[in-house]
């Protein structure tokens, strides 16, 4: 059922075939009494008329009124009545105008979001953990994608703003100008994820990109490891994968050591994977890394895909460690080390804070909030290495954890 402030306004919705016969728009209504006719649209213009709240209450034989309480209040129906309008509703098609909602609460009941990317299954996760939170309170959840660019993001928000959304969540952060601008002016919760960086003025969920780099390059550097890579992505504006690279080059920095940052050229996670391993292969062993840590998980598989063709043995010749914990992850040979950074934990507990900060009354002016998901290191084949002091000889081990 879909609930929210419905005003007795119009809906947008075409009239279904099957109740042509009863709804008879701009002629005889359903209580019998003569429309006036209304003028004809032009040729080639002809618009479909919109089944209205009177519609449906004619069809039901109750009152404007009653259809409005069954949206907002249903339990001020009495069964009877409730199944009456339910049945006048479904044979009509009617759908609560959101301009109409609007108008008469001056907040819809949606929370529109922006994330990178739909087909980027860590993304999808956080969307499915807003949703089933949402879906519980009578809220409906507006989707947007930047494609990792602020740009889009811009325009995604300036779009939402016009339709006064119970409150926005974004991704990440870093946005332009303008985009911060009509935020702070939208007047409803704003939520950031995926990042949790002090001093912004909005409220947070996540974690910090930046640590979690640190932890990835630590890890392989506590196992003797002195020549390690960073692969980044493609995309200028992936600043999540940005922090982790800084984190790693802290990491590197203080244990007397020299970053070394590649940026792809593709796109193409996997195409990408492969080439840095393809150049990896290419390397003097002087100058080979012992160790890559890749943005994502997808570039990590395409590297260990494509290392048995190059003639490579991982991870005795190049320990690989991926983030983001995708499906793929534990079924590759050897099994990808990778950090699971609690996707769905993060979509569900920004849409408690809004539910929460919507009850309050809005949560604009309340002091943002920072609230910390935990990640998990999961160590596995691809990065259980040993160097010995001297020879630089590396061992396989077997990795302690899942």
């Amino acid at each position: 059922m879909v609930t929210g402030n419905i005003g007795l306004g119009e809906v947008y919705n075409a009239v279904p075939p099957a109740v042509n016969a009863a709804v008879q728009t701009r002629g005889v209504s359903l209580a019998g009494k003569k429309k006036t006719a209304a003028r004809p649209a032009p040729a080639g213009r002809r618009k479909i008329a919109a089944i209205t709240i009177h519609d449906v209450a004619a069809l039901a034989g109750v009152s404007a009124i009653s259809i409005s309480r069954y949206f907002n209040q249903p339990d001020r129906l009495s069964e009877e009545l409730r199944a009456r309008v339910e049945d006048a509703v479904v044979r009509t098609g009617f759908v609560p105008s959101q301009v109409a909602m609007g108008l008469a609460s001056a907040r819809s009941k949606v929370v529109c979001a922006v994330i990178p990317s739909i087909a980027n299954s860590v993304f999808s996760e956080t969307v499915q953990g807003m949703t089933d939170v949402l879906r519980s309170s009578g809220h409906q959840l507006l989707l947007a994608t930047s494609n990792y660019a602020m740009a889009e993001e811009e325009s995604a928000v300036c779009a939402f703003a016009g339709w006064r959304p119970a409150a926005m969540i974004l991704t990440g952060p870093t946005h332009t100008e303008r985009t911060d601008a009509v935020l702070r002016a939208a007047g409803c919760p704003v939520v950031e994820t995926w990042d949790v960086r002090p001093q912004r003025p909005f409220h947070q969920v996540g974690f910090s990109h930046e640590q979690a780099g640190h932890d990835q390059a630590m890890h392989l550097l506590e196992q003797g490891l002195r020549r390690i890579r960073f692969v980044r992505t493609g995309m200028p504006e992936d600043f999540r994968a940005e922090q982790r690279a800084q984190g790693y080059a802290r990491a590197m920095e203080a244990s007397g050591l020299a970053p070394d940052v590649h940026v792809p050229a593709d796109l193409d996670p996997f195409e990408a994977g492969a080439k840095a391993i393809t150049h990896f292969a290419a390397e003097s062993a002087r100058r080979r890394p012992q160790g890559i840590i890749f943005a994502n998980d997808n570039m990590a598989a395409g590297a260990i895909l494509a290392a048995p063709g190059l003639g490579l043995s991982l991870p005795l010749d190049c320990a690989i460690v991926g983030f983001g914990d995708f499906p793929i992850a534990r079924r590759l040979t050897p099994a990808l080390t990778t950090v699971h950074p609690g996707r769905y934990e993060i979509g569900r507990t920004a849409a408690l804070l809004v539910l929460r900060l919507i009850g309050e009354g809005g949560g604009a002016a309340l002091p943002p909030e920072r609230h910390l998901v935990d990640t998990e290191f999961h160590v596995r084949a691809s990065s259980m290495v040993r160097v010995s002091k001297g020879a630089g000889r590396r061992t396989g081990r077997r990795p302690s954890g899942a």
